[in-house]
Formats: structure tokens, C-alpha cells, sequence
């Protein structure tokens, strides 16, 4: 394909960098990983380094078992035919002179510290007309992939247009972040085509199962939830979607009230509460038959971002998507209350406290990682979209 859009990754972990990598060899685009920089993992021997590289894009697609070889003389993985030249190195140290080629953009998919870090982010400028991290970060702007191109004044976080900007430098969310925001937008979507007159969002509560990362690590030496025995062993802990929740809704209630990690595979699990007001100017109420509709247009307009299911198969029937993420829209499931708390002394209907609970499967990793492509691909193939895609700080 011509016009290739050149980009280095760094870092390329069990999860997803291995994944961005394999996923980009397997659907014809043209967004071409062709550089990677990531940390030895056996010392100075690039033979057992590559080969690890090697064993995780096969562990995470085993379609690739023979698809992929190793060049030990130009330190290179070889994918379907494609040289990737691997770069041995800290992010922090590594002299990006000896990667002697200019890149569209970097992906950092290191650590949500290094992302967090304006002066590790902005050395890959040197390289690169854009970074993107593949992390939340309170102190970078974030560009997230589920609302590029979304019409709504219904999300009150001041919104900046990537036109024009001199931001080159955006985290793009966590995984669990772009989970709830592709049933946010869905739920945006449902108002923004009905004739609403006052609209007003409340408040937003997240909870998720969040299946465990091969970086857990199996041991006790710790009382950190993250570090304790995977097996037999519910871990509670948070998600750090609730900075995009504080981004896109200040000033109104958002919980992310869990993050339960178990040792299950992708995708996970979360249910999303939105609470909110709302008035149509013929005064009639919506009903969640109209929410089940309009989240199967959605679905058919933005797959990558929404499916839809009417069977709670379980999480292995959708370990495959590439959605962001896969919601429930059997009524036990999904749920439209127009007066949540039962407000039978008011007859101002605007007045009630509406709320809508959606369960869906969120594929922490393949999901995610199609949708950090599909920002790439929207950012770097056309100028006149530019203005489409908003970011907050």
C-alpha cells in the first residue's frame, strides 16, 4: 500500500505492545509499526531477547506460530515478510540518534509513570510529528478514541480541536477507560438524536472485572493488591478510568467504585450507571426499548467502537472482537429508569433523576488496541478530519 504512515513503538510488553504489534500485521492498513524500542529481557544475548519478543505475539495469537522469525545479524523480528528493526534500550537513556529514520508517530506503551512524564513524552518529537501514550495521565492532554468526531454538548469538560493545535504529545486512555467511553458514546449518541430540550448528566459510576496481566506478579511479598497471588484470589483495587470520567463530567459525581482483578482471559466486564435529567420538547419520556434501538444503529455505524448482543455467552464468545466494547442489550441487562428514586410527589418531569445501566465485555487488550490504530489512522491520513478530533486537558 502507498504512503505508508511510518511508527515506532516503545516498549513491546506481554500485553499490549505485543499485541499493537500483531494486530497491525493482521488487517491490511496503512499504519506500519516498523521500529520498535523495548528493554532486553536476558541480558546482552539478542537471540533468547528476540526470541521472547518472538514467543509473546505467538502466546497472544497463535496464528502467527509460523508467521513470524527471528534476524539475529540486524536484531529484527520478521512478520509476515515485514522486517520490524528492534532497538535494545531504556526509554529514559536510549539515544534516539541511532534510530536514524523520522516517524509519523510513536506509540510509548510503557508505564502510565512514563506517560505521565512531559519530558519523557516529548523526546520522541525529536523523531516524530506526533506520541501518543497508550495510558490515562492527569498532567497530559488526552485524546480518546471512542469520541473522535462526536457532536454533543452534553459533556461539559472544555474540548480543544487537534486543528491548528500545538499539542503533539496526548495520552489516549487506559483500556478500561475506552471500555466505558464506547458505552458513553452509545448512550450520547441515543440523546443526541432524539429531541431533547434540557439535558443535564448527573453523575457517572463504573464497575469492573478486569481479567489479570501476565506483569502480575504470583507471589506474597507484598500487601499491594496488584503484586498478591492471582490464583483463588479476588483482588479489589481501581481503574484509572476515572480521570477521563473527571475530564469529560467535572464538577458532578463520578465513581469508579471497583476494579476487581481475577486470573480469567480477556475481555473483561464492567457495568456503567450515567444518571442525568432530561425534557423532550413533546414532553413524552424515552423508554428502553428506544435505547436498545438506538444502541444497535450505533453498532452498525461505529463497529469498531460498539457491538451489541442479545446473548450472555460469556466472556470467551467475544475474545475475538476488536470492539472496544461488547454490550448486553437483553432487558435482564440493560436498564432505562425515568424516575430512579420514585419521585411521585413532582410533576415536573424534568425534575426526576433518570438512570441507564449498561453491562458490557471490554477487551482490555485486543479491543484497545484496535481502537490506539484506528486513532492513528483518523490523526494521520487526512487534514480536513483534523478539526473532528477534540482532546482535553
Amino acid at each position: 500500500m502507498k504512503n505508508k504512515k511510518k511508527i515506532l513503538l516503545v516498549g513491546m510488553g506481554s500485553e499490549i505492545g505485543s499485541y499493537l504489534l500483531s494486530i497491525n500485521h493482521s488487517k491490511s492498513n496503512n499504519i506500519e509499526i516498523n521500529h520498535v524500542l523495548t528493554n532486553k529481557i536476558y541480558g546482552n544475548d539478542i537471540s533468547q531477547n528476540l526470541k521472547s519478543l518472538q514467543a509473546r505475539i505467538i502466546i497472544n495469537d497463535p496464528s502467527f506460530l509460523n508467521l513470524i522469525n527471528i534476524d539475529i545479524k540486524n536484531s529484527a523480528l520478521i512478520i509476515n515478510k515485514k522486517k520490524i528493526k528492534i532497538f535494545w534500550g531504556d526509554i529514559k537513556k536510549f539515544n534516539l540518534k541511532e534510530i536514524k529514520q523520522r516517524f509519523d508517530a510513536t506509540i510509548v506503551a510503557t508505564s502510565k509513570k512514563h506517560i505521565s512524564d512531559k519530558k519523557i513524552m516529548s523526546r520522541f518529537l525529536k523523531n516524530s510529528k506526533y506520541v501518543f501514550g497508550v495510558a490515562e495521565s492527569k498532567k497530559m492532554p488526552s485524546l480518546y478514541p471512542n469520541l473522535i468526531g462526536l457532536k454533543s454538548s452534553i459533556i461539559t469538560g472544555k474540548s480543544h480541536s487537534l486543528k491548528n493545535s500545538k499539542n503533539r504529545v496526548f495520552a489516549l486512555g487506559s483500556c478500561q477507560s475506552n471500555g466505558w467511553q464506547a458505552q458513553l458514546r452509545a448512550v450520547l449518541e441515543f440523546f443526541n438524536n432524539k429531541n431533547i430540550k434540557n439535558f443535564k448528566m448527573l453523575g457517572t459510576e463504573l464497575d469492573i472485572i478486569h481479567p489479570d496481566t501476565p506483569q502480575g506478579r504470583l507471589g506474597t511479598k507484598s500487601y499491594k493488591p496488584r503484586e498478591q497471588d492471582a490464583r483463588n484470589n479476588l483482588r479489589p483495587g481501581f481503574s484509572q478510568a476515572n480521570i477521563s470520567m473527571k475530564k469529560l463530567f467535572p464538577n458532578i459525581h463520578n465513581l469508579n467504585t471497583i476494579s476487581l482483578r481475577t486470573l480469567v482471559t480477556p475481555p473483561g466486564y464492567q457495568i456503567c450507571r450515567f444518571y442525568f435529567r432530561y425534557q423532550l420538547k413533546n414532553k413524552k419520556r424515552l423508554y428502553v426499548d428506544d435505547l436498545i434501538e438506538s444502541f444497535k444503529l450505533t453498532s452498525r455505524k461505529y463497529p469498531n467502537i460498539l457491538s451489541v448482543t442479545e446473548n450472555s455467552l460469556g466472556s470467551r464468545a467475544y475474545e475475538k472482537t476488536e470492539s472496544s466494547a461488547v454490550t448486553l442489550i437483553d432487558k435482564q441487562y440493560i436498564h432505562f429508569n425515568n424516575n430512579l428514586f420514585l419521585n411521585t410527589n413532582s410533576n415536573n418531569k424534568e425534575s426526576q433523576i433518570c438512570e441507564i445501566i449498561t453491562q458490557s465485555f471490554v477487551h482490555n487488550t485486543k479491543g484497545y488496541c484496535r481502537s490506539v490504530l484506528n486513532t492513528l489512522q483518523q490523526v494521520l491520513n487526512t487534514k480536513k478530519n483534523l478539526k473532528k478530533i477534540n482532546y482535553w486537558i
